[in-house]
């Protein structure tokens, strides 16, 4: 037995205890945290790979901006990868993103591949000490999306030259990467956010008729999958926005919340945090109702559209999360 315990000893098996998430990004949305962690206050897991996907307009990019900017607030380092060439930092530090290059990353790879051994190149470059921020800073990578990453042995071709192959060569791709990009992730402690979008399977009769780009081996490697959808709002201001975690390996899966993203005049979006986190409450039981009416704290009634703008204008949210079970101030 001695001899199997040296054995294991030099081959650094790790005790499970240790491959436990130990550090947690906020997405944002306390609900959200709550249904992908199991907690309000954590959110997703560093050293994974987590799948977001959804029609357009569904506010991916939002919640995994979020996510950078939680790695930041923590003393770390957020990147991201272009490959839709659509990302606006004007509205990204609206949301509150650090633009600073030595807490903002912006990259725009023109291939899969390419797009991989960056982010392998800037992990090893961080941990090792060389970026000059603490080795051990949390590191948040934002792919944007999946759908759009070019396998280089597309790029290489001309539209002529396109046959059937190519079809298939982004799963080629993924399925060759993923195995040693995960392990990657959890070796370095990296959360590696994959934006993708939704597509309708045709003929299909019972069942999802949804599918995503990227064959399987996203599905198969990522801990945590949300599927985003929802509809316009009433007065066309914004989507209410359900999700759900079809795949969680950190937490229970296929749960369910809901949020309303409101869209702002000069084009950026907003989570209705304080409205989302009072229906939760309501749903609790915490907070008391009397027919249309909501009762808070100091006793008084109010509409919701009241009671969210009282909140906000008396900046009452930390309060108001306070009453969250489980919610440490």
């Amino acid at each position: 037995m001695a001899g199997l315990a040296d054995a294991l000893a030099k081959k650094k098996i790790s005790n499970a205890e240790n491959l436990a998430p130990s550090i947690w990004l906020d997405t944002g949305y306390p609900v959200l945290n709550k249904r992908v962690s199991g907690s309000y206050q954590k959110g997703f897991p560093l050293g994974r790979m987590v799948e977001i996907f959804g029609p357009p307009s569904a506010g991916k990019t939002a919640i995994a901006t979020k996510a950078m900017i939680s790695a930041q607030r923590a003393g770390g380092v957020a990147i991201f990868m272009d490959h839709e060439r659509s990302f606006d930092s004007r509205l990204a530090e609206k949301l509150g993103l650090d633009l600073d290059p030595n807490r903002f990353i912006f990259l725009a790879p023109d291939t899969f591949e390419e797009s991989m051994d960056m982010v392998v190149e800037i992990g090893d470059t961080i941990r090792s000490g060389d970026f000059g921020i603490d080795a051990d800073a949390p590191i948040c990578v934002v792919f944007d999306s999946l759908a759009s990453m070019i396998p280089k042995s597309k790029w290489d071709k001309e539209s002529k030259d396109y046959n059937m192959n190519d079809n298939t060569a982004l799963a080629r791709a993924t399925s060759a990467a993923f195995p040693t990009f995960s392990q990657r992730c959890e070796k370095w402690n990296i959360l590696s956010i994959f934006l993708n979008q939704s597509r309708t399977k045709i003929g299909v009769m019972f069942g999802d008729p949804t599918s995503t780009p990227g064959g399987s081996a996203p599905e198969f490697y990522s801990s945590i999958r949300l599927k985003l959808g929802g509809g316009k709002m009433k007065d066309g201001a914004g989507k209410t926005i359900g999700c759900e975690t079809v795949k969680n390996k950190v937490h229970r899966p296929f749960l369910k919340c809901s949020w309303d993203f409101v869209f702002q005049e000069d084009g950026s979006g907003k989570f209705d945090v304080v409205g989302g986190v009072i229906e939760e409450l309501k749903e609790l039981g915490v907070l008391e109702t009397a027919g249309a009416y909501i009762v808070w704290t100091d006793g008084k009634k109010y509409h919701k559209a009241s009671l969210i703008q009282k909140i906000e204008d008396e900046e009452l949210e930390d309060e108001l999360f306070a009453l969250l079970p489980g919610w440490e101030s």
